[in-house]
């Protein structure tokens, strides 16, 4: 006996059952959505229409449970009717205690629940509205009625609002129609029917099933493309768990049909003679002509069973046993593929834990590198500042300018820290000494005035407040000390420009780890008065006044 199917026919009927399962299990997963959707719909409409106070038991996104109970006493549901239509419900009986911390069945008041909860229903059904039955706010109701008739009281409001033109209709109470689902079980119909064509075969069709058997190690496109749509949209671990699922319904079903061949041919070869019985009682020469036929079968079939060589039966086995163990082979590939599978899934997840891990180590190891980075940044920012105020506070350097040529200097001696000035006998006083935190001679640069000067501007940017002036009477050399002569040059510029340049560039290297503003103002005194000289509007405006310009670094 042939076996009138092959393995690639069994596994596409496997992943059509698989997939139409799928498909069942989305359309639950869509109905529950939509039913979470529209119970949020009318949440966030509660809400709205008696404010988080009034729907206080009420949450942002209840679940069914949470909804049920929110609206169990009655009260939300009056106070939403009553701001829709004012009136709607004259008497809203206040409970002792909220409804959402009342346990479902416990002893909330019966007389509460019902007074409102039946005026809420009366009021609906005279608004021409969709209504619930006051069970469905008890436990094991149906909650989507309750949803539904909050929604369509969130139409009719709506409605309203426009001007209440033409007739009001609210379609969402309609219940979209199930699909009715397919249930397709192991030796179905379906199966049946394909081993009952395919029963009766033939030599020719044993021949062209061998070819096609060979053949079948070629791709199967509908088999492919069963194989990609039930794979598609799975996750790399869940592969080998469903290859292994449908591997051992594929060999279950396999033994099925081959069970269920051998059994409909051996009745069908039981019931073939007493097929033709009629209830009819024969006549005479009807039965000597039924005999004639009947011996002209036999003689028939003893002459055809006698034509029939011993080797052409052995072939016909031969045959059999071949078909059998190339579907047996194919098996085992199944298999072996499955076990590929599973192993490569198994070092695939093995090598991502272990890149998961060196990872975190790594990132754990680049935090703390970064932690003490910043802590030992602020510790050297603090000595910095400490090193600065052990300096001084307060710093006086004296600076003396040039004379002329032709006459003398009454300079007599400058060191580190002190300048000697030589006076006239005739005033009186002789050689006097003054003390300062550094003196510059008449050959002294700007770069080398401004080099004690630097190390403030740092502390600038670190939070401390730093003023650098110049004293002195006309003539001594204050505007050229601070801003330089009138043709600037890079050598000639004053300590205004330096301490700005050094500031703007502390300030782009730190933009990474520190955020800066900062602003510009330049003022004159002059006189007693104070005059802003970056004013726009005139030049009499005095102080106080605001910054001019902002800079600011991220």
């Amino acid at each position: 006996m042939a076996l009138s199917f092959s393995v690639a026919n069994v596994m596409e009927d496997v992943l059509q059952q698989h997939d139409n399962r799928s498909r069942e299990l989305d359309l639950d997963s869509r109905r529950a959505e939509e039913a979470a959707t529209r119970r949020y719909e009318a949440t966030v409409w509660i809400r709205k229409m008696i404010g988080v106070v009034g729907a206080r038991d009420l949450p942002a996104e209840p679940s069914e449970e949470e909804f049920r109970l929110a609206l169990r006493s009655g009260q939300v549901l009056c106070y939403v009717i009553n701001k829709v239509e004012p009136g709607a419900v004259t008497k809203v009986v206040e409970g002792p205690c909220d409804s959402a911390s009342v346990p479902d069945g416990a002893a909330l008041s019966i007389y509460q629940c019902f007074e409102n909860v039946r005026n809420f229903l009366v009021a609906v059904e005279q608004m021409g509205l969709p209504t619930f039955e006051a069970s469905d706010l008890e436990q094991g109701g149906k909650s989507s009625r309750i949803v539904n008739c909050v929604l369509a009281l969130k139409s009719f409001h709506e409605w309203k609002q426009t001007g209440a033109n033409g007739v009001w209709k609210f379609g969402g109470n309609v219940k979209p129609v199930a699909p009715s689902k397919n249930f397709i079980r192991k030796n179905s119909e379906p199966f049946k029917n394909s081993l009952s064509r395919n029963i009766s075969m033939n030599e020719t069709s044993m021949n062209a099933q061998l070819v096609e058997t060979e053949n079948s190690k070629m791709p199967n496109s509908s088999l492919n493309m069963l194989v990609r749509a039930v794979l598609m949209d799975k996750k790399p671990d869940e592969v080998p768990v469903l290859v292994e699922s449908v591997l051992s319904k594929v060999m279950e079903e396999f033994e099925n049909r081959i069970a269920n061949q051998f059994e409909l041919k051996n009745t069908s070869a039981k019931d073939a003679p007493t097929g033709n019985k009629t209830f009819l009682k024969p006549t005479s020469d009807e039965i000597k002509v039924e005999d004639k036929k009947r011996a002209v079968v036999k003689k028939n079939q003893n002459f055809h069973e006698n034509s029939i060589p011993d080797e052409e039966k052995k072939r016909r086995q031969q045959k059999y046993q071949m078909l059998f163990d190339i579907q047996e082979k194919d098996i085992k590939d199944l298999k072996q593929t499955l076990s590929v599978i599973k192993s490569g899934m198994q070092f695939m997840q093995m090598k991502f834990h272990d890149e998961i891990q060196n990872f975190g180590m790594h990132v754990h190891g680049l935090a703390n590198a970064a932690s003490g980075y910043h802590r030992v940044l602020e510790e050297n920012r603090k000595l910095y500042n400490q090193v600065q105020d052990l300096k001084g506070n307060i710093r006086v350097y004296c600076r003396v300018r040039p004379g002329k040529l032709n006459l003398q200097s009454v300079v007599d001696n400058i060191e580190e820290g002190t300048i000697t000035i030589n006076t006239p006998a005739k005033y009186g006083k002789g050689c006097r000494s003054f003390n300062f935190n550094k003196v510059f001679g008449p050959s002294a640069t700007q770069a080398e005035v401004f080099a004690d000067t630097r190390p403030l501007i740092r502390s600038v940017l670190d939070g401390y407040n730093v003023c650098i002036f110049a004293y002195g009477q006309t003539g001594s050399g204050k505007t050229h000390t601070m801003t330089g002569p009138k043709d600037l040059t890079e050598d000639s510029q004053g300590v205004n420009y330096r301490a700005l340049s050094d500031l703007f560039f502390l300030a782009e290297q730190r933009k990474d780890t520190f955020e800066y503003n900062v602003s510009v103002q330049m003022i004159e005194i002059y006189d007693e008065q104070v005059r802003d000289l970056l004013a726009t509007e005139g030049l009499n405006k005095r102080y106080p006044f605001l910054f001019a310009t902002v800079y600011k670094f991220k």
